[in-house]
């Protein structure tokens, strides 16, 4: 199981460093798998071990200033209050349809992305600090009810609805993913107890030296190969979550 949660916690380091997005859609699964965790245990963990590998996968990208730090809070602290009042929508629907519609917001925005206009510049313009706002939020209200992480989303709207360049919006992903992480996990306090410490913390570790290995690799990457994995890799975690159904 350790060898598992090892390569596990790698392609979590990995997904997060290159396109910005995934991390907990692959732990949360992964975690209940390799460990037979509950899926409380197995969500709380996912905050360790994502939240760490977010913060190891942005430091590189600041060093090349790929990240806006205030756009990225903007969208973390925005959503915590569209998560909240997405969460009251959740007892209303069955899993089912609720799986059913974030494989298919993931195949949206996947070929949003795939056929999405790109540019190499590295330049950031000022953002639209009202549509910035009013998409944070929204990205927020439909993650907190699918009860799911918004990094398959936030960097999608970045790069096509607020023009931010594609690098600039994977490192901006991760400082909301990072900050995200850890506020939830601070909600959490009552559930650490849980969380199975010697497995986390080697997985994390895994996890952190993936992201930190593979960062500076993503940030040399052109903006249309970092868009095309995005995609690829969304589709393929859709397409996990819908054999689940099955």
């Amino acid at each position: 199981m350790l060898f598992e949660g090892i390569l596990l916690g790698i392609a979590i380091g990995a997904v997060l460093a290159i396109v910005g997005a995934g991390g907990a859609i692959l732990a949360v699964p992964g975690l209940i798998a390799v460990l037979g965790l509950s899926a409380t245990a197995a969500t709380t963990s996912s905050l360790v071990i994502v939240g760490a590998a977010a913060i190891a996968g942005v430091l590189p990208r600041i060093k090349k200033s790929q990240v806006n730090i205030k756009l990225g809070l903007t969208f973390s602290l925005l959503g915590v209050l569209g998560t909240y009042l997405g969460t009251r929508l959740v007892a209303e629907v069955s899993e089912t349809i609720t799986v059913a519609i974030f494989a298919a917001l993931m195949f949206v925005a996947a070929f949003s992305m795939w056929r999405g206009q790109v540019s190499e510049n590295e330049t950031l313009l000022k953002p639209n600090w009202p549509l910035t706002i009013l998409i944070a939020s929204g990205i927020g209200l439909i993650t907190g009810f699918l009860g799911i992480g918004g990094g398959f989303l936030i960097v999608p709207a970045l790069v096509l609805i607020l023009k931010v360049p594609t690098k600039i919006a994977v490192g901006t992903s991760l400082v909301a993913i990072a900050t995200n992480t850890v506020i939830a996990l601070g909600f959490r306090f009552e559930f650490w107890s849980e969380i199975p410490v010697e497995s986390i913390a080697a997985f994390t570790l895994a996890a952190v030296v993936s992201s930190l290995a593979l960062a500076p690799f993503a940030t040399k990457l052109p903006a249309r190969t970092i868009q095309k994995s995005f995609s690829v890799i969304v589709i393929l975690i859709a397409i996990y979550l819908l054999v689940g159904l099955t």
